[in-house]
């Protein structure tokens, strides 16, 4: 089977999102070829891929590069990554081929995200354009049941596969994180590691944040704390005013194997969660599977996987947060159990099952041609 594989996002660890870069993956080892239209940097090489164009190129560039493949070759599956669907439900159609849409947000809505900026001057038109390609789509990948909701609400009738997303560790290279040494500016190893991940938009400032760490710092001095997702600068300006500025590191961004390194020696995680979707983030699934005790800000949208048995949710607020951190830290017994359930829970989403329900989906979708 020929797959024409399209994103407008990168499809790479270091920029892009571990759930594009685990389906391409999927897709290749069960031995579909697959031309790649995408922006793609540090894509382990495999003879099943091939790259249409290299570097990163502009929306318009991947477009025409899809045009031109698609006048010499003949695809089976057109696999398109969230916007990519508009572009690719026409060239399917053109072209007489399937199309499989792998969704993580929907673009209308009381929680939609436009396709561009564009998009919101013109909101019923992509309402309809939505509603559209739902209809024309033949298989539809979606990581959680609000989204399932949202996208049968469009159209009752859309065949929709749960697929969940997977922790990065397994699409992570492991000599590289291994090798890692940009987390380690402390010097030697802390007495205690706590690494805090802020997912885009957070529905707390860092500043509060940081607050939040030096109570927890004052409370327990040889304790360390790691930044994911937060701004360089802007953190260190606001940890020297507190005073711990000796005691933090932000992680740079675009360097998985810095934060999966950090995860391996972490004794406790942190979630700080954006507040602005209704949709399951995949980092969760990350931290559970490091094996620390996971808090969290408490988010209704991860209801469903973070629960009193595998997390302690925490309200949006320094002292909770605070709390949290020290209940863990100081009740290793609890903290132990906490993790274990974590860890559990982050085991069903391996990458062998990503891959055999990628597997099964596709086989059922070749039966339609």
């Amino acid at each position: 089977m020929d797959i024409l594989f399209i994103s407008y996002a990168d499809v790479s660890m270091r920029r892009g999102s571990v759930r594009a870069m685990a389906m391409l993956q999927a897709l290749a080892d069960a031995g579909y070829r697959i031309d790649l239209a995408a922006p793609a940097g540090g894509l382990p090489t495999h003879p099943n891929i091939h790259v249409l164009v290299e570097g990163a190129p502009s929306r318009l560039a991947l477009r025409l590069a899809c045009l031109r493949a698609a006048r010499k070759k003949s695809y089976d599956v057109v696999h398109a990554v969230d916007d990519a669907v508009f572009f690719a439900a026409r060239l399917g159609r053109w072209k007489k081929s399937l199309l499989v849409y792998d969704a993580t947000r929907c673009f209308t809505g009381r929680d939609g995200l436009g396709a561009s900026s564009l998009w919101r001057f013109f909101p019923k038109r992509l309402r309809r354009l939505e509603a559209w390609v739902l209809g024309r789509v033949d298989l539809v990948f979606s990581p959680c049941s609000a989204l399932i909701a949202e996208l049968r609400r469009m159209n009752s009738d859309v065949a929709v596969v749960r697929l969940e997303d997977i922790p990065a560790q397994p699409l992570c290279d492991r000599a590289a994180v291994e090798s890692a040494t940009w987390a380690e500016p402390l010097g030697d190893r802390p007495q205690t590691a706590v690494v805090c991940s802020m997912l885009p938009n957070a529905m707390m400032g860092l500043r509060d944040v940081l607050v939040a760490a030096r109570k927890v710092a004052d409370a327990e001095p040889g304790t360390a704390f790691f930044f994911e997702g937060a701004e360089h600068e802007q953190g260190r300006k606001m940890a020297a005013s507190l005073d711990i500025a000796d005691r933090c590191v932000f992680l740079p961004p675009g360097e998985p194997e810095s934060f999966l390194f950090v995860l391996d020696m972490a004794d406790v995680t942190l979630l700080v969660p954006s507040g602005a979707s209704c949709y399951i983030h995949p980092q969760v699934y990350t931290l559970l599977h490091s094996g620390a005790p996971l808090v969290a800000v408490r988010d209704p949208a991860f209801d469903e996987v973070l629960t009193e048995e595998t997390s302690v949710c925490v309200l949006p607020g320094t002292e909770s947060i605070a709390e949290g951190l020290l209940r863990i830290l100081r009740e290793p017994l609890f903290s132990r159990a906490l993790a274990a359930e974590g860890q559990q829970l982050a085991a069903c989403h391996t990458f062998s099952s990503f891959k055999h329900q990628v597997r099964m989906a596709y086989r059922q979708l070749s039966r339609k041609e």
